[in-house]
């Protein structure tokens, strides 16, 4: 069987594997800011009108989260073709003028054209998973371009090592099913365009010279990451010409030339921001990626010699299935060994492909968040040198053991990550291996962002909720917004909105949220209800918690909520604002003013903080005035009253730092300091 042949079936397999599993993954927590844009600028590409006027008025409808398919609550299926991201709040006009600070819109229009076939058209795949076939299907096309190009280099073995070790890379696996408008469209478009510049050198063919520049343009569309590429291109084409003649240059410099001006076209032409002034404009999208990629916020940490911020190394040594570690280690010796005598230079052009990302992201003043979601174009490098490292074993073992043998002995290598990829399935993105001891290990380490799926986990909270909550539920998010979980996926009835959170109140909302560093305290309803309630639904990886449920009543409480007055308190008014002295240290449970707002200011800026001795201080989170501590409150302070909730932090003094001048929250009527009376 050919290379290509075998290729078309392993991507083919990959697909329809990707898209039998897409119902179990939620929404990235960039969607909103990605395909209300993609439908705008799709609609104008495609209508030449600038709303959506044109469309029927979307309605609100229940889509069942636990299918592919559209399966609603609407008789017979009758759902209004148009999306819930198709808004007449976001339109091209206000794109077209406000579209500066963030990524390119390339993969925000793929997607929904995406939606447009086979949700609008064709009525096959529901609303928001006709999105993400556009990430699966770039997704299996790589994982088919790498098995090709490997195979074709050396041998077949080595072309499905290297796409083994693609598909189950956690990182890639999960992200091809949910983030389809950047990491992943950007890091295939990377892959084929180097195949592209590769083949175009080694094979003298301008043709594909040319071609590269659509990967080149459809990248940049995506992400700026692909402008990184120039470096280790520019090097590797250097050390090719000196190679086989700096003549060469003649042949290459036209069909590069026209490859960078396709690219620019096409990065220019799908992104209507820019049109109006190009040069000013793109100069604006520079500044954001500089604002996210140069920061002197390094945790310290993981600051290395140099300054070199190890963070990243960190995170692809503990990220890595140890299989891919091992065999990506021997397929380094093969690189090193025999790069001076690789006649095509092959092995350097991978090796360049893995470092050049790896690399930005460790240099000096650099930084990175959120693992390596950012930089995944190392990946199929890393996939590429495993497969390299997988036949060079193989022959090591196949000479004391026999072909079929050491054939067997790789490719059950594979099983333990593919086991462990099924245990925790679908929530592949927060992987750590057993270096670090796993999830467990990782919390325990206190590895930046260990556990954030970054929306992926939250389908399995709402299918909960959806199979198990009563009629007329109230559901909130615990701290997140709203877009995070499409409204649709939540049953008719159920009334999805924040302003239910109710804290200490216990009104017997339903609250959901992802479970990841530093989530436990992140604000007040977060600790309060990780502290003083047992979740009704939770789902584990490696012994931790990566998405909650819980239901907030009297029912669900860890222990009973028993409280009183704390009396004899005093309190300071100072220019700073007020500080109260509770004579000892108590666990507090909420602090109440009553105060005058007649002819004083609103509160601008406040700080509410604790302390034992009044020396050590520690900030509360969240400012004031605030309406998230308890949105079912309201906002606080208001019309002469404020409430400070708690979650037994221990404390003598409370600290009020206020905005300087005549704040209104000074001017104190009463007050009541209340304590918990159990010991939590």
């Amino acid at each position: 069987m050919s290379n290509k042949i075998i290729s078309i079936i392993l991507a083919t397999i990959f697909f329809i594997i990707s898209l039998a599993t897409l119902p179990d993954y939620g929404v990235n927590w960039d969607t909103i800011n990605h395909l209300p844009r993609g439908q705008a600028y799709l609609h104008f590409f495609l209508t030449g009108k600038k709303d959506f006027s044109d469309l029927p008025t979307w309605k609100q409808y229940f889509q069942d989260p636990d299918t592919l398919w559209i399966k609603t609550n609407v008789p017979g299926n009758k759902v209004i073709s148009r999306s819930i991201y198709q808004s007449d709040g976001t339109t091209f006009n206000w794109f077209a003028e406000h579209d500066g600070s963030g990524h390119p819109p390339v993969s925000d229009i793929l997607s929904s054209l995406s939606n447009l076939i086979f949700f609008q058209k064709l009525g096959l795949v529901n609303d928001i998973d006709s999105y993400r076939i556009y990430g699966v299907f770039l997704s299996a096309l790589l994982i088919g371009l790498i098995y090709y190009w490997v195979s074709s280099l050396y041998g077949k073995f080595a072309g499905l090592i290297s796409s083994l070790s693609l598909s189950l890379y956690p990182l890639f696996w999960s992200e091809s099913h949910f983030n389809t408008e950047k990491d992943i469209p950007e890091t295939v478009f990377w892959s084929f365009m180097f195949y592209c510049i590769w083949r175009g050198f080694v094979k003298k063919s301008k043709k594909w010279l040319v071609v590269s520049g659509i990967f080149f343009g459809l990248a940049l569309g995506t992400k700026f990451n692909i402008l990184f590429s120039v470096i280790p291109i520019f090097i590797w084409i250097a050390i090719y010409l000196l190679k086989v003649g700096v003549g060469y240059i003649k042949n290459v410099f036209l069909p590069l030339i026209i490859s960078f001006v396709l690219g620019v076209t096409i990065f220019i032409g799908s992104w209507p921001y820019l049109w109006a002034d190009p040069l000013d404009r793109i100069y604006s999208v520079f500044k954001f990626y500089k604002s996210i990629g140069l920061t002197t916020n390094v945790d310290l940490r993981f600051l290395g010699p140099l300054n070199i911020n190890t963070y990243p190394l960190y995170w692809i040594l503990y990220t890595t299935p140890i299989v891919i570690l091992f065999l990506f280690i021997f397929g380094m010796v093969v690189v090193v060994k025999r790069l001076r005598k690789d006649q095509n230079l092959t092995y350097l052009f991978f090796f360049l492909w893995l470092a050049t990302p790896i690399i930005r992201v460790i240099w000096p003043g650099t930084t990175i968040y959120g693992g390596t979601r950012q930089i995944m174009e190392y990946i199929p490098a890393m996939a590429i040198i495993a497969g390299i490292g997988g036949k060079y074993l193989r022959e090591r073992i196949g000479r004391f053991s026999g072909n079929k043998i050491s054939y067997l002995v790789i490719l059950l290598l594979f099983v333990p990550i593919t086991l462990k990829l099924i245990e925790i399935y679908p929530n592949e993105n927060v992987y750590f291996n057993s270096l670090i001891g796993g999830l467990k290990g990782a919390k325990a380490k206190k590895i930046p962002f260990w556990g954030n799926s970054f929306g992926a986990s939250y389908r399995q909270g709402v299918s909960w909720i959806d199979k198990n909550a009563e009629k007329g539920a109230k559901v909130v998010l615990a701290y997140e917004l709203l877009p995070n979980i499409p409204s649709i996926f939540l049953r008719s009835d159920i009334n999805y909105h924040n302003s239910w959170r109710s804290g200490y109140l216990r009104e017997g909302e339903y609250a959901i949220t992802l479970t990841y560093d530093g989530t436990d305290e992140r604000s007040y309803y977060d600790s309060y209800l990780t502290k003083f309630l047992n979740p009704v639904y939770e789902f584990d990886v490696d012994g931790v918690s990566v998405v909650r449920v819980w239901k907030n009543d009297v029912d669900h409480l860890k222990v009973p909520w028993n409280e009183e007055v704390i009396g004899n308190v005093s309190y300071k008014k100072q220019d700073s604002g007020l500080t109260f002295d509770l004579r000892n240290i108590y666990k507090i449970s909420r602090f109440e003013i009553n105060y005058n707002d007649m002819y004083c200011s609103k509160l601008s800026n406040g700080v509410v903080r604790i302390s034992k001795d009044g020396k050590k201080w520690e900030n509360l989170p969240g400012t004031l005035p605030n309406s998230w501590r308890i949105s079912h409150l309201g906002q606080q302070p208001l019309n002469g009253n404020f409430i400070e909730p708690f979650v037994g932090q221990e404390a003598r003094y409370i600290d009020l730092v206020l905005s300087h001048g005549n704040t209104c929250l000074k001017n104190v009527r009463s007050f009541k300091v209340y304590q918990l009376v159990e010991d939590l």
